[in-house]
């Protein structure tokens, strides 16, 4: 059965060089489905890119790019280099902690959005929602373009 939906906002991302972290939404209560999806079309319904640049002359998709070269200090692992990442709770400024032995971000949850996502949150998941592309934060001053993000939630 596919869920019934109900969109809670339409959001423009852009890639500047801060803050490292997007707010998308001040909180999120848990239990529910989130769906997050990269769009084609703004509010007005005029056609949006849906592509953006890590570095000059590197276009990519929401999805990351593979790079010849290993690029190393990423904010996750878990995603290619220029994908689109979210994180579920923390703030704008957050950065792994590779001291950490709980995680590189302690309690709060990354995660590997890309074109479209769908994640399931516990009743104990919630928190401010965050986006941005996967990179360095030495990276994010050579970062350009837009996605615009729908974010949908369906109540479990």
């Amino acid at each position: 059965m596919e869920p019934s939906w109900q969109k809670i906002k339409l959001l423009k991302l852009e890639a500047t060089a801060s803050p490292l972290w997007f707010v998308a939404s001040d909180y999120v209560p848990g239990a529910r489905l989130l769906r997050i999806t990269v769009v084609d079309q703004d509010e007005n319904k005029a056609t949006v890119a849906t592509t953006w640049s890590p570095i000059s002359g590197t276009n990519c998709g929401p999805g990351g790019v593979t790079t010849s070269a290993t690029k190393s200090g990423l904010l996750t692992g878990g995603a290619l280099y220029g994908a689109l990442i979210g994180k579920l709770g923390g703030s704008s400024a957050d950065v792994p902690d590779p001291s950490s032995v709980t995680g590189p971000y302690g309690t709060k949850r990354v995660f590997a959005v890309g074109s479209h996502c769908v994640i399931s949150l516990a009743n104990t998941d919630a928190g401010p929602l965050f986006f941005t592309m996967n990179d360095a934060p030495s990276g994010f001053g050579q970062h350009s373009g837009t996605l615009h993000i729908l974010l949908e939630e369906y109540p479990t």
